[in-house]
């Protein structure tokens, strides 16, 4: 498999990778989030919200202070990984070295992610709103930092042929 569908396949894998488990409040329920939506199980029920849920809870006014904020934080986030996975399935067959590209990408929308956590849970990821488990950040910045290195690395497709002319003449 070629280098470039190996990277198209991982940054895909970025949208399925958990990015925290959560305990809300004081034990009220937990809840497991993706980057584009949260499964969440309290003393009411479970259910499943997306993004744009969460984000039209913000427009709307439900949401609110820190809340509101850390929604705001991981929307942006998403819409970047978005960008950056976009980035690398329509781009990478011109040039390789657009993998540096989408590799930040990748790695800001973790930090975004970040960001967004400690805003709702505090710096030590533990307060009021509950306690937060941020198991796929790691993930995410490996990843990331992965396809840079391979944009880093790789070579354009000018220096293929290149190279090829080169050996051949």
């Amino acid at each position: 498999m070629k280098i470039i569908h190996k990277m198209q396949i991982l940054s895909v894998i970025t949208l399925i990778i958990p990015i925290n488990i959560f305990v809300i409040g004081d034990y009220l329920g937990a809840s497991i989030q993706f980057p584009l939506l949260k499964y969440q199980i309290t003393y009411m029920g479970s259910s499943t919200v997306t993004i744009l849920h969460d984000f039209n809870y913000v427009i709307s006014g439900i949401y609110t202070s820190k809340t509101a904020v850390s929604v705001f934080i991981w929307f942006f986030g998403v819409l970047i990984l978005l960008l950056g996975i976009i980035l690398i399935w329509v781009k990478s067959h011109e040039n390789i070295k657009i993998f540096k590209t989408t590799g930040i990408l990748i790695m800001a929308s973790a930090l975004l992610f970040l960001v967004s956590t400690i805003v709702q849970y505090g710096l030590f990821f533990n307060g009021p709103a509950g306690i937060a488990i941020p198991i796929g950040l790691p993930v995410l910045f490996v990843i990331g930092s992965w396809i840079y290195w391979e944009g880093v690395q790789g070579k354009t497709m000018d220096d293929m042929v290149q190279g090829v002319a080169e050996e051949i003449g």
